[in-house]
């Protein structure tokens, strides 16, 4: 054998044996790692397992929800008893939730009253009802102050809305506490579709309502007690 072949087979030889090697460090090496971090879980592309499908759930005590005071709570409860005693309104009707009276005048109504109408709204739209909010602009208001389209101005307001139900509620107070009264009303005819009636107690609603006097003024007449307490409630200022 001629020296050129010995060499060609030697040549031949070193090549496979290269080409075994990189093969075999090719099959010996990892993947590059391109995990990465999304909202807390490991993410690998790498990975070529079935993704799990993860059952959606919502814990609350996990999750938390936004704080709730007492008037919200007893604006749901109201709510709720409305729509127990519903007997005509439809889920797909407009309504509207007016803002609750003092029953003794119905020109009148108070900080608590204010509160109890908003919470009234996110209590029937919990329930899907199909609200209509009296008090949006029909423009929104541009100011130093900020950007505003909610108003109580009646001229800023929409002259006609397509409203079928309205939901009226009336408040008074007594030594213990809270009376409210609401009911729903067709406005076609002045039928009432539903009515409800709830009771809150001064305590529960400390932050908006303070014990009478010892001493008051009544029809210009001066009265003095004992205690505090003794007369029907006010509203905090």
């Amino acid at each position: 054998m001629n020296t050129r072949v010995i060499q060609r087979n030697l040549l031949m030889q070193k090549f496979t044996v290269v080409t075994i090697i990189l093969f075999l460090g090719a099959c010996a090496r990892q993947p590059a790692d391109l995990s990465f971090n999304n909202q807390g879980h490991v993410v690998n592309p790498n990975n070529t397992e079935p993704v799990a499908k993860l059952k959606l759930s919502y814990d609350i005590n996990e999750a938390g929800l936004s704080p709730k005071g007492q008037v919200n709570v007893l604006a749901e409860k109201l709510v709720n008893e409305l729509v127990v005693h519903n007997d005509a309104l439809r889920a797909d009707q407009p309504l509207l939730v007016t803002t609750p009276v003092m029953l003794n005048s119905f020109d009148n109504t108070n900080d608590l009253g204010l509160q109890l109408q908003q919470g009234m709204i996110a209590a029937f739209h919990a329930h899907e009802f199909n609200l209509v909010d009296m008090n949006v602009a029909e423009s929104l208001r541009s100011t130093q102050q900020g950007e505003f389209i909610l108003s109580r101005d009646w001229q800023h307001l929409p002259s006609d809305l397509p409203v079928s139900h309205v939901v009226v509620s009336s408040m008074s107070f007594t030594p213990e506490g809270l009376v409210v009264n609401a009911r729903v009303v067709d406005v076609s005819n002045n039928r009432v579709v539903s009515a409800a009636q709830s009771f809150a107690s001064n305590v529960t609603l400390s932050g908006y309502l303070v014990p009478s006097n010892k001493i008051i003024s009544r029809d210009g007449v001066l009265y003095r007690h004992e205690t505090e307490g003794k007369e029907s409630l006010g509203v905090r200022k």
